[in-house]
């Protein structure tokens, strides 16, 4: 396989089958935002060309302090429509499926991953359940404030369902998102699914991995290290 130009930066880090992975595999986005719009962009530019946008939201000006695909002129837009847009622009060949409803309200999801890049509970935890439900693993990712958290969830896994339990609000509605917590925990989550598709045993497999900026401290949930 000859490596599109667009690519080669990329082959440090990945090899000619992870690309044809990349390419053939369906992804599944839910959550546009913080987080969402930097996962996409990276899984884009990495070599992702099918993929399913979730999300039933509109970009409106509070946005604009780190959503990524967010400016004066798409206030209003919604969010599937202004980013699968702009993903094309990046690569005109990726294949965008896109659903302006709440995730409780799609039926008929196809994919071979999905990632949950959503704001709050409720949500999290039915697509924890969706994930054993369509037996696909979920890449949790979640942020506010200068912390963090991201793993992987295979199907039968409840770590996020018990994790959320009794939690009836994230850290995000008091601690709020300045950009650049949004981008690092992004950039951890494409690293988690780089290393997914790479089938490496290096995965934050049904764990959590914390990550606290302020302090600048990485914790596995259930571990004392600190990387």
């Amino acid at each position: 396989m000859k490596v599109p130009i667009r690519y080669k930066m990329n082959m440090g880090v990945l090899n000619t089958q992870d690309l044809l992975k990349l390419q053939e595999i369906e992804i599944i986005i839910i959550g546009l935002g913080g987080l969402g719009g930097n996962v996409v962009n990276q899984l884009v530019r990495l070599g992702v060309q099918r993929m399913t946008l979730v999300d039933f939201d509109r970009f409106s000006e509070s946005n604009l302090n780190r959503q990524l695909f967010s400016n004066m002129n798409n206030i209003g837009k919604y969010k599937v429509d202004v980013i699968s847009k702009e993903l094309k622009k990046i690569n005109p060949n990726v294949s965008i499926k896109i659903v302006k409803k709440r995730i409780q309200d799609v039926s008929n999801l196809l994919g071979d991953y999905m990632i949950d890049c959503v704001d709050n509970i409720e949500a999290k935890i039915y697509l924890s359940k969706l994930s054993n439900q369509l037996e696909i693993p979920l890449l949790h990712g979640s942020c506010g404030g200068w912390y963090g958290q991201v793993g992987w969830i295979s199907p039968k896994c409840t770590l996020i369902e018990d994790l959320y339990r009794n939690e009836d609000k994230g850290l995000e509605d008091d601690m709020l998102n300045p950009p650049f917590v949004a981008n690092v925990v992004a950039s951890y989550m494409v690293s988690e699914f780089i290393k997914m598709i790479k089938n490496s045993s290096k995965i934050v497999l049904d764990n959590i991995l914390f990550i606290d900026l302020l302090e600048n401290v990485l914790i596995k949930l259930g571990d004392n290290k600190h990387g």
